[in-house]
Parts: C-alpha cells; sequence; structure tokens
C-alpha cells in the first residue's frame, strides 16, 4: 500500500513537467518557429505563473531588473532577468508597473534564465544574462545578498551532462572575469560572506534530462566550484520541474542553511522522497577549475570526476 501512494506521489509530481511540456508541443504545432520572441515570452509567463503559484506568498515572481550603487554612488545595474524572485513583504521595490519591477539586490532571492532549447549558444547567452552579479559586491553591505541563479530549458540540443559541463567551463575560461579571478574573490568571502555565490550559476535545469546544482569545497587555501549531475530514476516519470521549485524553496526560504528548510517541515521531507532524483550514473561530479587526483578528497571517487575539455 504505502508503494502504491509513493507512485500517486510521485505521478503528482511529473504532472507539472508534463504540464509544461504539453502546453509547449501545443503552442509549437500551431504557430511553428516563425515567432519565437512570443513563444520564449509565453514560456517565460507559464513558468512564472507557475511559480507564483505555489511559492510562499511572502515571495513575489516578476521580471525586469537589480539595481544598486556603490560606495561612490555609481550605477551597479543587472541586465533584465526573465523571472525575479524577491521577498515584498520585507523590502519595496524601486519601481514596479504589474509584474515588471526594478528591485535592489538585498531584496532579491533568486533569478531565473528561460530558455526553450539549450545548445552552447544559448547555454552562454543565458549565463552571460546572470552572470555579472558579481559586480554587487561592491554594493555597501554586500554580505547581505544573497541571490541565487539558475537556467531553467524546456529542452535540449546538449548531451546531458558532460556538453554542459564543457559549455560552462568554456564560458568561464571567456568571460572578461576569467575563472582565476572568481575562484580568488570566492575563496575570499566563503563561507562567512553570503555573496561569495555571486561568481557562479547555481543550477542548471532541463526537463526531461536532469538537473546540475552547483556546490562548493575547499581545497587548501582555494575553493572549487563543485557541479554535480541529477536526473529522474523512474522511466517515463519526469519530475524536473518538482526539483526545481524544491530546490528554489530550500535555497530562499531559510536564513541559516539550505540544510535546514526541512527541519521544520518533516512532513514535506517524507514527500520530497518520492521525487525519485539521483545522480547521473556516468561521471556525474565536475570539479572547476580541476584538481589533481593527489589533491583530491578521500570521499571523491576521482573516476567518477568529469574532465572539461578546453578548446
Amino acid at each position: 500500500m504505502s508503494t502504491q501512494k509513493g507512485n500517486l506521489v510521485s505521478e503528482y509530481f511529473s504532472s507539472y513537467s508534463h504540464e509544461l511540456k504539453s502546453k509547449m508541443m501545443r503552442l509549437d504545432a500551431l504557430i511553428g518557429r516563425d515567432h519565437w520572441l512570443s513563444v520564449g515570452n509565453y514560456k517565460e509567463s507559464l513558468l512564472r505563473d507557475l511559480l507564483a503559484s505555489l511559492l510562499p506568498k511572502k515571495f513575489e515572481v516578476s521580471t525586469g531588473f537589480i539595481l544598486s550603487a556603490d560606495e561612490h554612488g555609481n550605477e551597479i545595474k543587472s541586465k533584465q532577468q526573465d523571472i525575479i524572485i524577491w521577498d515584498s513583504s520585507e523590502y519595496a521595490a524601486i519601481f514596479r508597473d504589474n509584474d515588471f519591477v526594478i528591485i535592489p539586490p538585498e531584496a532579491c532571492k533568486a533569478v531565473i534564465e528561460v530558455k526553450s532549447t539549450l545548445r552552447k549558444d544559448t547555454l552562454k547567452r543565458a549565463l552571460g544574462a546572470s552572470d555579472e552579479f558579481f559586480m554587487f559586491v561592491n554594493t555597501p553591505l554586500s554580505q547581505n545578498i544573497d541571490i541565487k541563479k539558475y537556467i531553467f530549458s524546456f529542452g535540449s540540443e546538449l548531451k546531458f551532462p558532460h556538453d554542459i559541463y564543457d559549455t560552462l567551463s568554456s564560458f568561464y575560461n571567456e568571460t572578461k572575469l576569467n575563472i582565476d579571478e572568481r575562484i580568488e574573490h570566492t575563496s575570499k568571502l566563503w563561507p562567512g560572506d553570503k555573496s561569495y555565490s555571486l561568481f557562479s550559476i547555481d543550477g542548471v535545469f532541463c526537463l526531461g534530462l536532469g538537473a546540475i546544482i552547483r556546490d562548493f569545497r575547499g581545497f587548501g587555501d582555494d575553493v572549487r566550484f563543485m557541479f554535480k549531475a541529477y536526473h529522474p530514476n523512474s522511466p517515463g516519470k519526469d519530475t524536473l520541474y518538482a526539483f526545481f521549485e524544491h530546490e528554489i524553496n530550500r535555497q530562499i526560504n531559510t536564513f541559516h542553511s539550505p540544510g535546514m528548510y526541512y527541519a521544520k517541515q518533516p512532513g514535506l521531507l517524507a514527500l520530497m522522497k518520492n521525487l525519485d532524483i539521483t545522480p547521473h550514473a556516468e561521471k556525474p561530479l565536475m570539479v572547476y577549475p580541476p584538481v589533481e587526483e593527489e589533491r583530491m578528497h578521500d570521499d571523491i571517487n576521482y573516476t567518477k570526476v568529469f574532465v572539461p575539455t578546453l578548446p
């Protein structure tokens, strides 16, 4: 009986992914690829509406910009973000008009770039749209800025996860803030200053394929980005949207640590086990920048670590 109920819960979680995909298939069938801008706007709106209906009411789901200034009064502004999740119960917007907002960085909890299909070029554009949030470390009291950055895609032409890993490593080697500078800044701020996470993407989620989530690990005096790939374990059940929403909730709903999210919600934790998401079978972990085998921690299986192929 418990197995049957567990299956029903898993089917419920997978229904969100199926709903998103079925709506997009109907839209693509009706208007094709001649109106990609309209389709893209619809996909952003579809995801915003679903998130707004399920996230706690203290958070609003909008689109717009993050705006601040450095200690000299010079403007620091993000690129326009497809989706902004922000705390309107504690912070006021600088400007708002319906779903469009301009907010200060301390109000922002997460930003999401939405893509129809992941290719190397679209993934790099999505990374670029949320990448320069590291500029907000120049804002006074930047230690209170904790903005999570995600990419959500409805499909992918990239092989999961290794093509995505290669594209991530390529991007971080091409941008104006190179990987060595990112690691240097992250190492100085980690773990006490929340703004340490501004120097890399937090996660990439793709319906039907899987998710890549970034963490951090110390190696001597340096910190490394730890990207780990996950995928749905049950054939025919795509619980990726539910996993995506779960990760956002886990990151934005606790002041102290994401690991404490379920301390006050043990019943929700029991349900989350039905997501049936597991690490990718073949080399699910990318330590970036790469670390030599002799420096690797004993609890990390070096044969399971993916080494990116740089151009």
